[in-house]
């Protein structure tokens, strides 16, 4: 129970029983590979730099050895995307690159990240395709820039590409146990003490960042301008589904990662839910007194958000 008290002291409510984190959350860690297709041409760069009377060390020209692949460039967007994907469905813990997942929304994470993986692989297989016949074309683009030992052989870049979703349990705090003398175990067991209580709180602080940009954008869009239309009547910004809908998604992470059972942030949740559920913005745009009453809630709602060095 002490380690359960020290864990809810982080919150911003009162302390409320929650069950261990490390029984109810999982590590997960998910590394993607791939080629950039990009490489310093050495010669080409000092004939630039010559050529405008420069230093050598002035800049570098790159060459892209595949320009106009747009299976290429799909699979790279994709990536990004999918790094996206598994950012917004995790919380931070370490520099190191892993993140954690609560236990509840594990089955959701592990089929979009099975889905994600799929059409990577799928979109990597047009590419590998495609593979030859781009190289072939890139002489053209690259003129006597184009070497074909940029190339590299198709099973040596399908070694580029990779794609590797490791998830492991979250140790609990104060379970260290090495082979070493007490008194330095102390010390090691002191160390990560601290950086799991760090880790938690910055995993919470992540929710409430994200919840406070979204806010933001939310009120910026219910908000009139400093402007009237040619009728005289009041001008409006433009309203977006997609910031509402992720305002529908914090809602849900509020409730379903919230380690430490912070009441502050379920009554956040709550007063969210009451003011945007089942809110659309064909509703907002043909009536101003619904649009400045959510503008209003909105705006309460903000003022009650923890500060934060955003």
């Amino acid at each position: 129970m002490e380690q359960a008290n020290n864990i809810h002291q982080l919150a911003q409510g009162p302390t409320v029983n929650a069950p261990s984190i490390s029984s109810s959350s999982v590590l997960v860690e998910l590394r993607i590979s791939t080629w950039t297709a990009r490489k310093l041409d050495k010669s080409a760069s000092r004939k630039v730099a010559a050529d405008n009377g420069a230093s050598a060390k002035a800049g570098n020209y790159n060459k892209n050895l595949l320009a106009g692949c747009t299976e290429l460039e799909d699979l790279k967007k994709f990536v990004g995307n999918a790094r996206n994907t598994h950012y917004a469905m995790t919380l931070p813990w370490s520099d190191m690159g892993l993140r954690l997942v609560p236990t509840s929304q594990y089955f959701d994470y592990q089929n979009t990240m099975t889905d994600l993986e799929q059409e990577f692989r799928r979109l990597y297989q047009l590419f590998e395709d495609a593979y030859q016949w781009r190289t072939s074309t890139a002489m053209a683009e690259l003129g006597n820039m184009f070497s074909h030992d940029d190339y590299p052989p198709v099973d040596e870049l399908r070694r580029k590409f990779g794609w590797n979703l490791a998830v492991q349990p979250l140790p609990e705090a104060g379970d260290f146990r090495l082979d070493i003398p007490n008194e330095q175990q102390e010390v090691l067991k002191q160390q990560y003490d601290s950086f799991y209580r760090g880790a938690i709180e910055s995993a919470m602080d992540d929710i409430w960042a994200r919840l406070h940009k979204n806010l933001e954008t939310v009120l910026r869009q219910l908000s009139p301008k400093d402007e009237l239309d040619a009728k005289g009547n009041q001008k409006y910004n433009k309203l977006y589904d997609s910031v509402f809908d992720t305002s529908l998604e914090l809602i849900r992470m509020m409730r379903d990662f919230n380690l430490t059972g912070d009441t502050q942030m379920t009554a956040i949740a709550d007063q969210l839910e009451d003011a945007l559920y089942g809110v659309n913005t064909d509703a907002l745009k043909n009536s101003e007194t619904l649009r400045l009453d959510k503008q209003q809630q909105v705006k309460d709602i903000i003022s009650k958000l923890p500060s934060l060095d955003l």
